[in-house]
């Protein structure tokens, strides 16, 4: 597993690095401390990362500023936000920007790596304090809306999904891997507020 932590607190960084080493031998962790750092590193990190944990508050901007670049060049890069920060319309603006998931850096080392294991497995880490903000939200949110925010691919996958396609059906239709598949599946469940395909499915129709 190849992560990519990037926060400017030194102590911070190496803590956390330490302590996720210590849990899990098997992670390999680059670090960087800026958007300028990221930009400079990220094409070669590209094919190798498996997330990237990026602080909200870097010196030379905002990690949201970070995360909408990465979800149009990478969108099949994981990424969650880390912040000192826990206030709900931050959490609920970089879930809807495509992060998933929102650590806080009160989070204890045990879930943090709870967090990225679900992440990891094409989950969202939603802390408990946002959970209620994150479905009300949803709610409310007409279907058009909803489906009007994905990608043109997206669309295309979730068009096949209501045809009753499997991901490897949708995958050769689309000339994409089920891996690919997966990923904008979960995508798009994570911006219906569902988990699963039956629940996708018993939405109206858009």
């Amino acid at each position: 597993m190849h992560i990519l932590l990037v926060d400017d607190h030194d102590l911070f960084r190496r803590g956390l690095v330490s302590a996720l080493q210590e849990l899990c031998p098997k992670i390999s962790i680059s670090e960087a401390d800026s958007l300028a750092s990221v930009r400079s590193q990220i094409a070669s990190l590209e094919h190798s990362l498996d997330l990237v944990l990026l602080d909200y508050e870097l010196p030379d901007g905002h990690g949201t500023t970070l995360l909408k670049e990465l979800r149009q060049s990478y969108p099949l890069l994981p990424i969650a936000m880390l912040s000192a920060h826990e206030h709900h319309e931050l959490m609920r603006q970089t879930i809807d920007m495509g992060a998933l998931g929102f650590i806080p850096k009160s989070t204890s080392t045990p879930i943090l790596i709870v967090a990225i294991q679900l992440i990891l497995s094409g989950g969202t880490y939603i802390p408990p304090s946002l959970t209620s903000c994150i479905q009300q939200s949803t709610i409310n949110t007409p279907p058009a809306t909803l489906y009007n925010q994905l990608t043109p691919r997206q669309k295309e996958v979730l068009h096949l999904l209501r045809k009753g396609l499997s991901n490897k059906e949708i995958g050769r239709s689309l000339d994409i891997t089920d891996a690919t598949v997966k990923a904008h599946a979960t995508a798009i469940f994570k911006s219906h507020g569902v988990n699963s395909r039956s629940k996708l499915l018993a939405m109206k129709d858009h």
